[in-house]
């Protein structure tokens, strides 16, 4: 207990600073009235009766009539997939009034393992961001089928749960494991109980007896509802659904239109998963799930419970999430309520954010150089993008994995009959319902193995050249997409000698490159910088390799063995139902 709070908010020791004249969102009531915020030692001590609106303090702000909320939290994200630090992160995040957020640094932890979520763990300090993170639960995401650069056993979390720094268990994806009582997920959820520290869930699809058994286990969040069905499902079983805007999945649509109807829900938080360094700078961060939330028809006062009050009480947090006497001083102004346009913000009480600029500068720490080289492949050829069958097959019956399935299942097999041509399967000759088929090539790149795999893609869009990625959720292998298997090879060892990114081939010629050097996700420069890199290529996969929406999307999802229904990995071809390889040709007609 700190005294010397109870003595300021008496009144008997001078404020440190006042916000006045500012409209309250009060998050408990739903009221908005004028009134004055009292800081003292980075805490909110006294909040005045509605329509009192001065304070005495050593310094005063006048909030000019702005609407005061509390600091914005995003309860799920992989701070990797913006493509930036974490301090670049918080440069682009604060000045949207982003004052906390989950984050579950798995993306860096399956190329560098506990070194990486160190790292991570280390880059967090001495920013003014609130930067709460989560022990990786999987890594690899489906260890049974798919390898990654560590293994992150229940031993390994257990310890992990005990650093510094470390707030509670990061997205449990595999539910399947779960839910069948698996041995090293029910180590790893035992840990987190012994922890006493909060576990945070991950459960596309999941309903009925199986949900229930999902969360008997302990685990009562899931970021992956993508139908308003789903996740009325789970908000009546008193799970948090955590609704998703990002760079990738747009569920605020089909969830709002069940949460409208349902008023005020104390389990309903917002969250962004994967988000571009790109989108963050143009669209915002949760201020932006908010707003589309307000446009989805969710009043305005719900939506900002949703993303302060909800998200506080989902992490068992009573510091944060409310301007309220004894919570943290993470306060925001806002110039409007429904457009949500930031104007200040204040974190833990120091001013950050005016007129919607960045006044403070946030550290940066030393990454090691090892950090900036991890893609360990041998140089490829054509011939390890070939596909080869019985030199006296004619045809043969592949499984296909097919994009864009149905709304809530991304994914899944489709059969179909291809001719063979000397010795190889003859992709060009099909063009079906979901245009021509693509080649896939996944290599692993930790050095644990020498594992490499191939898959056939449809709807996925590559039209010509390939595109070679690092980015490969979730464990990261060195994934290429194409219709040219000499491009194919010509992309992979680029991108080798590039240190990571992505990169395309067209003709035998590289056309676009975006270096991500750290562990092959991420840059070391800044939102503004690398934005235009990220949109140059982006315009130029479209253009020339995959024409349509949100390309990389399409590029770095097929590898993800924790989102149904089907995928590839470096070791095959995998239900992601069932947690089973499948092999790639289920039938073949021989020569008589």
């Amino acid at each position: 207990m700190n005294r010397s709070l109870i003595t300021a908010a008496r009144g008997d020791k001078k404020l440190d600073l006042a916000i006045e004249n500012v409209q309250l969102v009060n998050v408990f009531t739903g009221e908005i009235y004028p009134c004055a915020i009292g800081i003292s030692e980075k805490t909110i001590v006294h909040v005045t009766k509605p329509g009192e609106i001065t304070l005495d303090a050593k310094t005063r702000i006048d909030g000019q009539g702005k609407y005061a909320v509390p600091g914005f939290i995003d309860t799920h994200v992989h701070i990797e997939s913006s493509m930036l630090t974490p301090s670049k992160y918080a440069e682009v995040v604060l000045p949207h009034g982003t004052t906390t957020v989950v984050t579950d640094p798995h993306e860096i932890g399956n190329v560098l393992g506990t070194d990486g979520v160190r790292y991570m763990v280390e880059a967090a300090k001495n920013l003014d961001l609130r930067i709460l993170t989560f022990a990786p639960s999987c890594v690899p995401a489906a260890p049974s089928v798919e390898t990654a650069g560590a293994d992150f056993t229940p031993e390994v979390i257990e310890e992990m749960l005990r650093w510094d720094g470390i707030d509670g268990l990061a997205e449990v994806m595999n539910y399947v494991g779960v839910i069948e009582e698996e041995e090293r997920m029910m180590g790893i959820l035992e840990a987190a109980e012994r922890s006493g520290k909060i576990a945070q869930g991950h459960a596309p699809t999941v309903s009925g007896r199986d949900l229930s058994a999902y969360l008997v286990a302990g685990i009562d969040s899931d970021h992956e509802c993508r139908t308003g069905e789903e996740a009325l499902e789970k908000l009546q079983a008193g799970m948090f659904v955590e609704v998703r805007e990002s760079s990738f999945s747009f569920n605020m649509a089909p969830l709002a239109a069940v949460i409208k109807n349902l008023g005020y829900v104390p389990n309903v938080c917002f969250c962004s998963d994967d988000v571009l360094a790109s989108d963050l700078l143009k669209q915002g961060h949760i201020n932006h799930v908010v707003r589309r939330a307000i446009e989805e028809g969710i009043s305005p006062i719900n939506a900002i419970r949703f993303a302060t009050l909800n998200a506080a009480n989902r992490l068992k947090r009573t510091d944060i999430g409310a301007i309220a006497p004894g919570r943290i001083a993470d306060i925001v102004l806002l110039d409007d309520l429904c457009t949500v346009k930031v104007s200040e913000v204040f974190t833990a009480g120091e001013h950050v954010v005016a007129g919607g600029k960045l006044i403070k500068s946030q550290e940066q720490i030393l990454t090691p150089a090892t950090y900036l080289n991890t893609i360990d492949v041998p140089t490829l050829s054509k011939n390890d993008f070939t596909i080869a069958v019985e030199p006296n097959c004619r045809e043969v019956t592949v499984r296909v994995i097919e994009y864009d399935y149905s709304p809530g299942i991304p994914t899944n097999f489709m059969e179909v009959t291809l001719p063979v041509k000397d010795g190889e399967i003859d992709l060009p000759s099909y063009n079906g319902k979901k245009g021509p088929l693509n080649l896939v090539g996944v290599f692993h790149r930790h050095g644990k193995n020498q594992n490499r795999a191939l898959g056939i893609l449809a709807g996925f869009g590559v039209t010509h050249g390939a595109v070679a990625t690092t980015v490969a959720h979730d464990s990261h292998n060195l994934t290429v997409l194409g219709v040219d298997k000499d491009d194919m090879a010509l992309a992979a060892n680029e991108l080798k000698k590039g240190k990571g990114g992505m990169l395309a081939v067209k003709d035998g010629k590289v056309i676009a490159h975006l270096p991500l050097p750290l562990a092959g996700l991420m840059s070391l420069e800044s939102a503004e910088t690398l934005t235009p890199m990220i949109e140059e290529f982006v315009e130029v996969l479209q253009r020339e390799i995959m024409p349509g929406q949100n390309p990389i999307m399409r590029l770095i999802v097929v590898t993800l063995p924790v989102i149904p229904k089907a995928k590839i990995t470096d070791i095959g071809l995998v239900d992601v139902d069932t947690q089973e390889l499948l092999p790639l040709v289920i039938g073949q007609m021989v020569n008589s």
